[in-house]
């Protein structure tokens, strides 16, 4: 299997961004089920992965539990939150530029992937949540671990990150002149894309199965 991991794109901050920390409502117990991932549960609870990673940290590794095991289920979470439409629409807008810049290279157009969107914006708002800007997250580990834990599989995968840029065609700019993300953007190894968008945190993430 071969993993592919780019280069990080240039820290553009246009402005400070206020912050607000998570609150939790009590947590409640779940016992896990026989085909139960974490991923899974967050997504039968309503709540993000990342939040439930934090809630076990009993957990040391995310990509295994077992049937009977444990768990905390945070409450509801209240976190800083862009507005979805801006978050949706920004993103597609990234898939839109990203498959014009493929069309005019002659390279088939890439498939939106709904899980690798749903990553990419747990990747964005995690970045911006715990103020870092990295291909490997203290949440989640790296990309490829990442989509492991959201049950994506993959033969070839790569992410572009940024951060500050505040429009769509801004952060294809910097990506486009950028030789390593212009390479996974303009790959003939993959066929599907997913892009998160947070608070002018961008994320993509691509691959081939």
């Amino acid at each position: 299997m071969h993993f592919k991991k780019t280069a990080l794109s240039s820290l553009l901050i246009l402005g400070m961004v206020a912050y607000a920390g998570a609150a939790n409502a009590s947590a409640a117990s779940y016992t896990v089920k026989g085909q139960d991932t974490m991923w899974s549960i967050s997504q039968k609870q309503g709540i993000a992965l990342s939040a439930l990673i934090r809630q076990n940290p009993q957990v040391t590794n995310p990509n295994n539990i077992w049937p009977g095991m444990i768990l905390q289920v945070p409450g509801n979470t209240l976190t800083n939150t862009a507005p979805a439409i801006s978050q949706a629409t920004y993103a597609d807008q990234v898939i839109s530029l990203v498959n014009q810049e493929r069309t005019n290279a002659g390279l088939k157009p890439l498939a939106t992937d709904k899980s690798l969107s749903a990553m990419a914006l747990d990747k964005a708002k995690d970045m911006y949540n715990n103020h870092y800007f990295d291909h490997t997250s203290p949440t989640f580990g790296s990309p490829f671990n990442m989509m492991t834990s959201y049950g994506i599989q993959y033969s070839y995968a790569g992410e572009n990150i940024a951060m500050g840029q505040q429009t769509p065609q801004a952060v294809m700019n910097a990506w486009m002149n950028s030789t390593g993300h212009r390479q996974n953007i303009l790959s003939p190894n993959y066929t599907k894309i997913g892009v998160g968008y947070y608070n002018n945190e961008w994320v993509q993430e691509f691959i081939a199965n």
